[in-house]
């Protein structure tokens, strides 16, 4: 008699569980009309970066909520111009420029995407195209988000060969495919405000001649293509290893940059061996940053740096392989583990040799976050030379205590920051800006900044204008490429 109590009682819960859950699932799937009854939007408005016309966008991901109790229905899901702005939206996995019959439960939410293709707009410049979705709902109410995005026509090259003297026209953006090649015997020349957008993979490489004529107010720039971000907070164009870089062959000389920003590459710019009876470069009031393996190296080459930021390396900031160099005025600031400078007059295979003739350094800036961040190397060989010298600068270099004369005498009126024990700031706390996480940095110097009227008015005359061309007073000059604001 127990047993037939106990498998009636449990009929009958299993039974009221059943009951209870169908109860519950009808009034999940209700729905209401009530005219008060809302979507609740994640963003009003969606802005895509700058999209170059006729290529499509990244997509752009979204939810929409609904927080009634009650399901809610809507009718039509449509971009407002019927598709013929170049927007596209899915909706729940529903493509098309109008979608119909759209549900969302109770307490609910559902994804929505948007991307974009911009036809081209005849314009140099960006143009704003404006859309919108229109939430229609089952009862009557109209919700809107909008989208927003900037059509930017641009050049394309591809695989692009310059046989003779060639200038660009600044007007609108070039973006480069595969790669961008000046033959020997010719000569580009990117004027004031020019821009390349190297594709994946791409390269420029000159084994002729290149000319770069930016000014403080338009530079010349040389990035990569991607104008999105890879999180909300993080553009592409912060990130390094976006496309090849420039690359000087052994046969390219008298190259000048004069204001130009090289950044998101491989490499900055690399020199492969040449010979020092030429100027291979010189770059001036430059900016090359946010590169992967090196920003600059130059090897058996001569080239003159001044006025120039190089900072946030993955690698060795600066490689100089045997050769002649004359750095002024310069911040080379490494962000991460590695060398701010690596200089040696040895050569990859063995036994092999670079004479390096000559590495100044006058009022720079030569440090880093980490201790220690300049390497000297050299061969056994003493008859090989190994000139450098460090003069006015703010560096950080171990010392062992037991160096000579000749070698002291190679850091001449320096501020060494190995001693930073002594110092009231160390490394980062000399700019005004190195953000790390944001990738963002601004190299001009702090109050505090240890730089700060440590160099040799007798080498600014040189220069007597920093990088944002402010005068260089004619006393106490501070190292770096920027004085003091």
């Amino acid at each position: 008699m127990k047993d037939c109590r106990i498998k009636y009682l449990t009929a009958l819960t299993g039974l009221l569980m059943s009951v209870a859950l169908l109860c519950s699932c009808m009034n999940d799937e209700e729905f209401t009309n009530d005219s008060g009854a809302r979507l609740t939007m994640a963003q009003d408005t969606v802005r895509f970066d700058t999209v170059f016309t006729t290529m499509g966008s990244s997509t752009h991901r979204f939810k929409l909520f609904n927080h009634n109790d009650k399901g809610i229905r809507m009718a039509s899901v449509a971009l407002e111009s019927g598709g013929e702005s170049g927007f596209r939206i899915n909706v729940d996995g529903h493509s098309g420029a109008m979608l119909s019959d759209i549900e969302i439960l109770g307490k609910d939410s559902l994804f929505l995407f948007a991307e974009v293709t911009l036809p081209k707009q005849n314009s140099d410049k960006p143009v704003l195209v404006r859309d919108r979705i229109v939430f229609t709902l089952e009862n009557g109410q109209q919700q809107y988000i909008v989208l927003e995005a900037w059509g930017q026509d641009v050049e394309v090259l591809r695989a692009v060969e310059i046989a003779a003297d060639q200038t660009l026209s600044p007007a609108r953006p070039y973006l480069i495919y595969d790669s961008l090649v000046v033959k020997e015997g010719a000569r580009l020349t990117l004027p004031a405000g020019t821009t390349l957008h190297f594709y994946t993979d791409s390269y420029l490489g000159v084994h002729g001649q290149l000319t770069c004529e930016g000014t403080a107010e338009h530079p010349v720039t040389l990035r990569g293509h991607r104008t999105d971000r890879i999180f909300s907070y993080l553009p592409y164009d912060r990130l390094e290893n976006l496309w090849k870089g420039v690359t000087l062959y052994p046969e390219s000389y008298d190259n000048r940059l004069e204001y130009t920003d090289i950044h998101s590459a491989e490499i900055g710019i690399n020199c492969p061996a040449a010979t020092t009876d030429r100027t291979k470069l010189t770059l001036l009031n430059s900016t090359l940053h946010t590169n992967g393996t090196n920003n600059l190296h130059l090897t058996n080459c001569t080239a003159t740096v001044w006025n120039c930021e190089l900072t946030n390396c993955e690698q060795q900031n600066v490689v100089l392989v045997g050769g002649s160099y004359d750095f002024l005025h310069t911040t080379i600031f490494q962000t991460y583990g590695s060398d701010a400078l690596m200089f040696t007059n040895l050569g990859e295979e063995e036994d092999q040799t670079w004479p390096l003739l000559k590495a100044d350094f006058r009022n720079c800036i030569v440090s880093g976050m980490n201790t220690d961040v300049i390497m000297g190397s050299s061969s056994d060989n003493k008859e090989v030379a190994f000139e450098y010298r460090f003069l006015n600068s703010l560096i950080n270099i171990k010392m062992s205590g037991r160096e000579d004369e000749e070698t002291l005498a190679r850091f001449a009126e320096c501020v060494n920051e190995q001693d930073h024990e002594k110092m009231e700031i160390y490394g980062k706390d000399n700019f005004l800006c190195v953000d790390t996480y944001n990738r963002l940095y601004n190299y001009q110097l702090s109050e505090m900044s240890n730089a700060r009227g440590i160099g040799n008015a007798a080498f600014s005359t040189e220069l007597p204008t920093d990088r944002k061309a402010k005068e260089r007073p004619s006393e106490k000059p501070d190292a770096g490429c920027y004085q003091f604001q």
